[in-house]
């Protein structure tokens, strides 16, 4: 082992996740796009609560920017693990892998229910600036992070529960009513009731089921791709989520392998995928005929 290799520190993971914010910033700034960073430590520290170990970098873009920012991320070294479309059962966002690290692309936040352009410039009007490793970055006012953080816990399935504490059950009578009035801004009633309660009263709403499959953390599959097809608006969008089912993402497999699948490990990828789903449907139905048995 020669000296420099002895003397090698690993660089602890909290550092390096707020070296990446300050690159990502400056990739921003020297191509004019707009974004704000979200979750991990550029959160405020009034709404920290339990340490937070990110292991990934999350910002919001504005939409109008989107397609600059992804292209400066690739001339720069940035490989697509998966896309928007596949991304999540949101569509909302992409997710890209660097030597340096992970991160994540919103064009949109799950939950708003507004265009996105008008979401992010009504919290673009609003932004403060936390400082990163050293560079100023661009995060949404202290009300809005806690409705972002809010809306990430209705689909984390009760995990980070302190996101929870900290953002609702830590705040202030105004500020709970601020982050409802920003909610009603942003059309985001649904998934904010989601995250603190009284998500029963939109069982009518046409995402209701996805929401409440993301935030029980129970169910299978069947129920989230269900929820995504009734959530989808249109005969367009329900025909993607419907294609969506059957594919497999190649992206994220390559990801997982290490390697771009060979067409061998593809198709067995998408026969798991057939027989996780198929099992899904008969335990469904197995599950609906003893129900009518023991009436």
């Amino acid at each position: 082992m020669d000296t420099m290799t002895a003397n090698c520190v690993e660089v602890p993971q909290t550092v390096r996740v707020r070296l990446l914010h300050a690159y990502v910033q400056l990739i921003a700034d020297e191509v004019g796009c707009d974004l704000l960073h979200v979750k991990g430590p550029a959160v405020d520290l009034r709404l920290q609560g339990a340490a937070r170990h990110s292991v990934d970098v999350d910002v919001l873009v504005r939409p109008q920017h989107v397609l600059a920012f992804v292209e400066a991320l690739r001339a720069r070294g940035w490989r697509e693990i998966t896309g928007f479309d596949e991304g999540s059962a949101f569509g909302h966002a992409m997710n890209l892998r660097h030597e340096l690290g992970l991160l994540d692309v919103h064009r949109w936040w799950p939950g708003f229910d507004v265009e996105p352009a008008t979401a992010f410039e009504a919290m673009w009007g609003q932004r403060t600036t936390r400082t990163l490793a050293g560079v100023a970055c661009d995060v949404p006012s202290l009300n809005d992070q806690r409705l972002v953080l809010l809306l990430h816990f209705a689909r984390s399935g009760g995990h980070r529960i302190e996101d929870l504490e900290a953002a609702w059950g830590g705040a202030e009578e105004g500020s709970r009513a601020t982050v409802v009035r920003r909610a009603d801004e942003m059309e985001a009633r649904l998934a904010l009731a989601a995250a603190v309660g009284g998500l029963e009263e939109f069982r009518g709403l046409p995402a209701y089921a996805l929401w409440k499959y993301f935030s029980s953390g129970q169910g299978s599959r069947l129920d989230e791709w269900g929820g995504r097809f009734r959530a989808a608006r249109g005969p367009l969008a329900k025909g993607r989520v419907f294609r969506a089912f059957f594919m497999v993402n190649k992206g994220l497999l390559s990801d997982e392998l290490g390697h771009p699948p060979t067409r061998r490990e593809y198709v067995h990828a998408f026969r798991q995928r057939f027989v996780t789903a198929l099992g899904d449907v008969l335990h469904r139905l197995e599950t609906r005929l003893r129900t009518r048995a023991e009436r």
